[in-house]
């Protein structure tokens, strides 16, 4: 109604109240006042007829008191107080049915006094009986529960992600490896057009962030600071596998970057770089690590950083460097050799983009690094040199998250440069997406203009990798498929049926 006039209907949520037409004078009704709810009691039924007894005791106590004052009592008064000896007989033997974790003897000291010690040692030795059934009871839930946990938890065959995959890394033998958010890193056959799952590493409690495979060993890294040891040929050991740690350490940070070092020899002491983003008290920051059989020991950590590095790429030279990407759009060159406590392993900074720097790859003679940034465009720079030039920029009609380059590239002159990335769609509020947003651009080195595109994803691409022994380069995309495409742009693998 509108409110008005003598049909209105007031309520208020305090008292609710309600007034309607011919009702007047009638008591209005609170509902919590008048609610027929009653709390169930906590007792046990047997600790309720246990306190029943403790109250006729204590009504024949008094009874009692009045006899021994010399005053008279009825015949009916005087049979409650013979039945005294009866209910703390029956106490008694109710005592041993109490569960152990009363407390009705120690709230009733009066009436536990009124019975024999051998009466109340027996109470006692029944109580302990039961509590250490209760106490076994409850090992066996916790136990049950356990196992039950254990259960669910216990990693199973994935025949693909089923989250976003955030890196790549890649096998000479025709294997590939991604992590993902799911926290699980699975090893592909390129067998068939079909990408198929021969191995599935399980162990990770965070989104794997990071993977990296050197012959012999593989590395990943998640959410929660774990960087975990892998045996890299399980899946030629046992098709369709799950692989559990070979070892585990602990780094404290948000992994987001792992980087074997190409200067060392397979097989023996092997070194790799990490990154990691802040994590509660562990700041960002860059760290070499030595890996010898299945330990590893930080040999270097650098914190002084200008917020997280987004990517890492070894460098060689006359010391042995880090190049680090970051979202200032500064990469940073630091000395990876151990130096004592407070050493300054910053070599120098190159300004390079307005923008978050997301990728970096290096060329095959390790004269170039090349970039890709969220201000769409990737740079080529001269690593050879102290002076560090940028020798050419390739632009983009959409923020790029990953690149790498063929084997033969020569900045201006030979190779393949390959581009990815796009813009997130939960993230695009004042354009559309384009058509192309998410498809990975082949452009020639020479003249900078793409010459090919490869199709297939739905979200924004994380990772680009060039695979030379099948001239093909892998990706894998927020939309959680991973995908092999040629230098023309058509499709050699996917993990879908196409």
């Amino acid at each position: 109604s509108s409110g008005h006039g003598p049909n209105r209907r007031l309520s208020t949520c305090s008292k609710h109240t309600v007034e309607e037409p011919g009702l007047e004078g009638l008591t209005t009704m609170s509902w919590r006042a008048d609610s027929t709810f009653k709390p169930s009691s906590a007792l046990s039924d047997e600790e309720k007829e246990f306190l029943k007894i403790v109250k006729k005791i204590r009504d024949i106590q008094k009874l009692q008191e009045k006899l021994d004052k010399g005053e008279s009592l009825d015949a009916k008064q005087l049979e409650k107080v013979n039945e005294k000896e009866n209910l703390l007989k029956s106490i008694s033997a109710l005592a041993g049915k109490l569960p152990g974790h009363t407390e009705v003897f120690q709230k009733n000291p009066d009436v536990m006094d009124m019975l024999p010690k051998s009466a109340v040692e027996k109470l006692q030795r029944a109580q302990k009986q039961t509590q250490e059934k209760e106490k076994q009871h409850e090992r066996w839930r916790e136990q049950r529960e356990e196992r039950e946990r254990e259960e669910r938890q216990r990693p199973v065959f994935m025949t693909r992600h089923d989250r976003p995959i955030l890196g790549i890394a890649v096998s000479e033998d025709g294997y590939i490896y991604t992590c993902s958010k799911d926290k699980f890193v699975l090893c592909w056959s390129m067998e068939s057009t079909l990408l198929s799952v021969v191995c599935t590493y399980a162990g990770h409690r965070g989104a794997v962030r990071a993977v990296a495979f050197t012959p012999g060993r593989l590395i990943s890294g998640d959410s929660d600071g774990k960087i975990i040891l892998w045996d890299s040929d399980a899946a030629k050991k046992e098709r369709c596998s799950v692989s559990p740690p070979v070892g585990t350490f602990e780094d404290g940070g948000n992994l987001q970057v792992l980087r074997w070092c190409p200067f060392d020899e397979a097989g023996g002491t092997q070194r790799f770089a990490s990154a990691c983003e802040k994590l509660t008290s562990k700041p960002a920051a860059i760290a070499v690590w030595r890996v010898a059989g299945k330990k590893a020991e930080c040999v270097v950590r650098i914190e002084n950083l200008p917020g997280k590095a987004n990517d890492l790429r070894w460098a060689g030279g006359a010391k042995t460097k880090l190049l680090s990407a970051h979202d200032n759009g500064y990469v940073g060159v630091w000395s990876a050799e151990p130096a004592g406590a407070g050493a300054n392993y910053l070599l120098k900074t190159i300004k390079l983009h307005s923008a978050p720097i997301a990728s970096l790859c290096v060329s095959a003679d390790g004269k170039a690094l090349i970039t890709a940034s969220h201000d769409k465009s990737s740079k080529v720079v001269d690593i050879s040199t102290p002076a560090t030039e940028t020798l050419t920029t390739y632009n983009a009609d959409r923020p790029l998250n990953a690149v790498d380059v063929t084997m033969d590239f020569v900045v201006g002159s030979d190779g393949k440069l390959i581009l990815a990335g796009g813009r997130d769609p939960m993230v695009v509020t004042t354009s559309c997406l384009m058509e192309d947003e998410f498809e990975a651009k082949i452009l020639d080195s020479e003249s900078g203009e793409p010459i090919a595109a490869a199709k297939g994803h739905f979200g924004p691409v994380h990772d680009v990798v060039f695979m030379p022994w099948c001239g093909g380069f892998a990706t894998c995309s927020e939309d959680g498929c991973l995908r092999v495409h040629a230098l023309d742009g058509s499709t050699l693998h996917s993990d879908k049926i196409e």
